[in-house]
């Protein structure tokens, strides 16, 4: 009573402000929510996948440091392979008969990072600036990029339910 919803014409007020809803509603309600339509099982371990990979990735990034020498190849190797090989394993584990899709779009998150990153390294440092630093850069967009490029993958075959063989 407090808010003004019982009286004269309260309930038409309501109603005249859901009536431009009701497309939408009708819409949701005959062909399910977003979120009925997802494959949630695919996408948790997806995500769990990338995440591990970016975490895997920052740390042999600090394991290196700014020092670029033999010592630290080994850990700039991972920082670029890190996170596309953890998603392709995470994608074949949630799906295993989509393992040539997941390897072909995984390779090529690794592959193109390299040059849109150090595209980027240049558009922002000057090679003197870059080689001081020790491409830092570079490897901070390798991450960004291997992050956005992730979930972009997993919000593509999340929302493609799978009816294979090892669908939930």
């Amino acid at each position: 009573r407090s808010l003004g919803l019982h009286g004269n014409g309260s309930h038409q007020k309501i109603l005249t402000l859901l009536i431009p809803l009701h497309p939408l509603l009708h819409r949701i309600r005959k062909h399910g929510t977003m979120l009925s339509k997802l494959d949630l099982r695919t996408g948790v371990i997806m995500l769990s996948a990338l995440v591990l990979g970016l975490m895997w990735a920052g740390y042999n990034l600090q394991l290196a440091g700014g020092a670029r020498n033999d010592t630290t190849l080994r850990p700039l190797i991972w920082v670029v392979f890190g996170c596309p090989f953890a998603l392709a394993l995470g994608w074949v584990l949630a799906r295993r008969h989509e393992a040539a899709l997941a390897a072909f779009c995984c390779f090529c998150l690794y592959f193109f990072t390299f040059f849109v990153a150090q595209r980027g390294e240049s558009l922002w440092l000057s090679s003197s600036e870059a080689a001081a630093s020790g491409h830092q850069l570079h490897f901070q967009l390798v991450l960004a990029l291997h992050a956005v490029g992730g979930l972009g993958l997993i919000f593509w075959r999340t929302r493609e339910v799978s009816y294979g063989t090892n669908a939930a």
